[in-house]
């Protein structure tokens, strides 16, 4: 990597560096990503009478913005731990080594493109622009979307520009261009659609209630049952997930948790209340975030509710006080019943037992909602609900 490497926004230049020569250098701080506000030093300059303390300055400066950004570029490409995803890495011939550098190597080598956001990486004398490599705009492999979902073992000619190595989660996930609006299709757990099942139940729960969320509909690929839900994001509109917030925060010396309700306490509390309801055992700071607009940076508000393919878990289900992922200082209970005191969470449609995929789901989801004195006023008004609730 002899070369400086440029990180853009669109078609700004943002950040120029190179690896090799240990160069970084800020070229517009406004639009650098926010999970490098903050994070980037300026390296003195050494004059032929530098002192140790000087020159012991520079290498911990220097130290520092590799490792910043070496960490960002790698959260970039998606883990081993990802169902296929050793899959995905032997399709285009990348070594299966997790550690932050090799990670980046590999990022840089596709682009560093993402459907988050408006963020990729160039060469300095590249001349390819923004209109080259935005997903958005351009075809997506159906290739790698094969082995992304399906494990299947196709060979790939040359290096795509893809989303699929940059997915995070668990599951067996995969973009496709329908009429030509995307969608994300996700499957479940090995040869279970069980978890793809619950995700599009919640999903229209959630259309019962006041909450913003991504809809999730059902789907098949290849004779397997899927769920699929439309890109959030588009060419002014991009994610800043929670953890990548918090982390910003801390590198700027913000008090993350008093700003994002300052930002949106609104939808905040009425995901406390949402994954009491449907025992979320996965609020985890990748599942939750915010909007920002990619032209100004402003973070907006929260993006949408989405992700609860891990809803209804067995053993929370029984446990009404375990701790709250989100913030384990507080229980699921306390933090709900905290959240109905702030916001105006209802429902807006009778919820029935037609509604769920298994009557334990039912049952538990209507004593919760009892629990918030949500209960048989705006759950459906049936002597079933009736009598299971006093």
């Amino acid at each position: 990597m002899a070369k400086n490497t440029l990180l853009m926004c669109a078609n700004i230049p943002v950040l120029e560096f190179n690896f090799d020569e240990g160069e970084y250098k800020v070229l517009d701080d406004e639009k650098l990503p926010y999970q490098l506000k903050g994070r980037i030093a300026d390296i003195p300059e050494l004059s032929a009478n530098a002192t140790k303390y000087d020159v012991t300055q520079a290498a911990i400066a220097m130290n520092k913005n590799a490792n910043s950004v070496t960490r960002y570029l790698a959260s970039r490409v998606l883990p081993l731990t990802r169902e296929n995803a050793k899959k995905i890495y032997s399709l285009f011939g990348f070594e299966q080594a997790q550690d932050d550098y090799s990670k980046a190597l590999i990022s840089i080598t596709c682009r560093s493109v993402s459907l988050q956001d408006n963020y990729w990486v160039r060469n300095a004398d590249d001349p390819v622009s923004w209109a080259d490599v935005d997903l958005r705009q351009n075809s997506l492999s159906e290739t790698v979307a094969q082995v992304s979902l399906h494990g299947t073992s196709l060979t790939l000619h040359g290096i795509e520009h893809t989303p699929e190595l940059n997915g995070q989660g668990a599951y067996a996930k995969a973009w496709k261009r329908e009429n030509g609006t995307l969608f994300l299709y996700k499957l479940g757990a090995r040869e279970s659609d069980l978890e793809s099942k619950i995700e599009v139940m919640v999903s229209r729960l959630l259309d019962k209630c006041n909450v913003p969320h991504v809809r999730y509909y059902d789907a098949e690929t290849n004779g397997r049952y899927a769920c699929k839900c439309e890109c959030m994001t588009d060419g002014r509109l991009s994610i800043l997930s929670g953890m990548d917030f918090y982390s910003y925060c801390a590198a700027v010396g913000i008090d993350g948790k008093r700003l994002a309700l300052q930002i949106d306490a609104d939808t905040i509390y009425k995901m406390w209340i949402v994954d009491y309801l449907i025992s979320n055992r996965d609020r985890h700071g990748m599942n939750w975030g915010f909007f920002y607009d990619s032209n100004s940076m402003e973070i907006l508000r929260c993006h949408p509710l989405f992700d609860h393919n891990n809803a209804f878990d067995d053993e929370l289900m029984k446990d009404k006080d375990a701790p709250y992922l989100f913030d384990p200082s507080m229980t699921m209970k306390e933090a709900a019943l905290f959240a109905m005191k702030r916001t105006n969470f209802h429902f807006t449609q009778d919820v029935t037992e037609a509604d769920f995929i298994s009557p334990k789901y039912y049952e538990s989801f209507a004593s919760r909602a009892n629990d918030l004195s949500l209960g048989i006023r705006n759950i459906a008004r049936t002597t079933t609900i009736g009598r299971r609730s006093r």
